[in-house]
């Protein structure tokens, strides 16, 4: 463990972290040792909970690998974590709170794009840096705020992708599109649509179904008239599962791209045996990483938790790993300031992460791989690893 930290956060870091004052937080030479303060934001309860608790599980094993490894130089990170339920009011309260009264130096989160943008309301304003493992709304990174960025694709960038894998990858030139209507995956399906009509794709159709939706027969019934040669359902893992557990029930068969339902769980649980066969593109694959931060990672989580990591422990993992190196270039360039953090994130380029390659650009988004799999019976199989 302490190699591989050497190599990704460099040797342990000797200035101390002073106490803050106001909203700056400045390194003071021989300060005592103090808490390094990130916050987290992210659903651990509720109908949304899987993201926030997973990504949540992630962050905490990699906190327990840098402190122990004394990455901070005698100071610790310190976690203060707070279940925002997925709602947005939630989100910008418990932000206000961590930037008043927690005074942290940065907020990981949210998960869901919804409670992210209320976050940013308040980080935005407060100037305090706010890193995403998971938000993908294109909007979140198209104002110009240079206090957000995110280590998951954008819906924009993660749209286009799955388009080029639908259309090149399996040939799906007839394309229907089924999409909850949030800004996350309305995003996404613009992305995707853009793209497969770029190629030469014709869409079979599209519809647009309310988050409260649970009867999606009469959708599936109108689909099923199209004759598509492909269906791409993007909405959560609650809906689209239902979705696919009333596809079998219909007896349609057609190949599916659920998204990053399959990885799921609960989606594999909801669905029933209308899950088996699902493609999917998901943010992280446990071992689809052939480099000595994949298996270092896939290593150390199964020899503590007997199993391999989802994709949001992995999201999780790496964003807490890419902002500790924020932290060490920061306090290398004698700048541990909420501004001197968000510069040093923003320098982040070609970044070892367990889950591929990071490299954070201009407007906040990154450059990272994106596996493509298919969910065979209950295990995820590997079909295209896009880098």
């Amino acid at each position: 463990m302490g190699t591989r930290l050497k190599g990704r956060l460099g040797k342990a870091l000797c200035i101390r972290l002073a106490a803050a004052v106001g909203l700056s937080l400045a390194v003071a030479a021989g300060a005592d040792a103090a808490d390094i303060k990130i916050g987290f934001l992210g659903p651990l309860s509720g109908s949304a909970a899987v993201y926030g608790s997973e990504t949540l599980a992630g962050v905490e094993f990699a906190l327990a690998e840098i402190n122990a490894a004394n990455a901070m130089g005698g100071d610790r990170i310190v976690l203060i974590p707070a279940d925002t339920t997925a709602n947005p009011g939630t989100a910008a309260q418990a932000a206000q709170r961590m930037v008043d009264i927690d005074e942290v130096l940065a907020i990981l989160g949210g998960a869901t794009s919804a409670e992210t943008a209320a976050a940013i309301e308040v980080t935005r304003q407060a100037k305090v840096l706010q890193l995403s493992p998971l938000a993908q709304d294109a909007s979140l990174t198209t104002q110009g705020n240079m206090w957000f960025a995110r280590t998951a694709q954008s819906a924009t960038t993660f749209g286009a992708n799955a388009a080029k894998w639908v259309i090149r990858e399996k040939q799906g030139k007839n394309v229907f599109l089924l999409v909850r209507n949030d800004n996350g995956n309305q995003s996404v399906a613009e992305a995707f649509a853009a793209t497969a009509k770029a190629l030469g794709a014709t869409p079979a159709g599209r519809v647009v179904y309310e988050p409260s939706a649970k009867d999606f027969k009469p959708i599936l019934a109108k689909m099923a008239e199209a004759r598509p040669g492909f269906l791409v359902v993007l909405g959560l893992y609650t809906d689209t599962g239902l979705i696919l557990k009333q596809m079998s029930e219909m007896q349609i068969k057609l190949p599916t791209y659920a998204n990053t339902s399959p990885a799921i769980p609960q989606f594999r649980d909801i669905a029933g045996p209308g899950a088996d066969g699902a493609f999917g593109g998901i943010y992280y694959l446990a071992g689809s990483i052939d480099t000595q931060s994949g298996r270092d990672f896939l290593k150390n989580w199964q020899a503590r938790y007997k199993r391999p990591p989802s994709q949001y422990e992995g999201m999780g993992y790496d964003s807490l790993y890419v902002l500790a190196e924020s932290v060490k270039r920061a306090i290398k360039e004698k700048k541990l300031t909420r501004e001197g953090v968000r510069d040093a994130l923003f320098s982040i380029r070609d970044f070892p992460g367990a889950t591929g390659s990071i490299t954070i650009l201009k407007n906040g988004d990154v450059e990272r791989p994106l596996p493509f799999v298919q969910l065979v019976g209950s295990d995820l199989k590997l079909d295209f690893l896009m880098k």
